[in-house]
């Protein structure tokens, strides 16, 4: 995520990642930070978060897009991110990492 305004912003938590039409996102995985140690983003900053893949198995869809909001109880209003992916297998046990401040951080959890 890149922080595409004129001010700094904060990001925290996970993002929730949907899956098509299918029903729930993936999980959490790992801790995220508090508040206080919030990633800060000055504007043109970015913010990466790991999306995990889980077991193919019986139980496996596949989905034509996937979408990404900022998981917040704020009133902000929030268009999500939607990403064609023709084709993807979705599986079960599919999780998304907390907000890294580094690529290879959000990965490597």
């Amino acid at each position: 995520m890149t922080n595409k305004t004129g001010k700094p912003c904060r990001v925290l938590g996970h993002p929730v990642v949907t899956f098509g039409a299918l029903d729930g996102q993936a999980k959490k995985r790992g801790s995220a930070p508090g508040i206080e140690e919030a990633i800060r983003l000055a504007p043109g900053q970015s913010a990466y978060a790991g999306l995990m893949g889980g077991l193919k198995s019986g139980t496996s869809k596949t989905v034509s897009s996937i979408a990404l909001t900022m998981d917040t109880e704020s009133d902000l209003a929030q268009a999500p991110l939607k990403a064609s992916t023709p084709g993807l297998t979705v599986a079960t046990g599919n999780s998304v990492t907390a907000w890294m401040d580094n690529a290879e951080d959000a990965l490597s959890l």
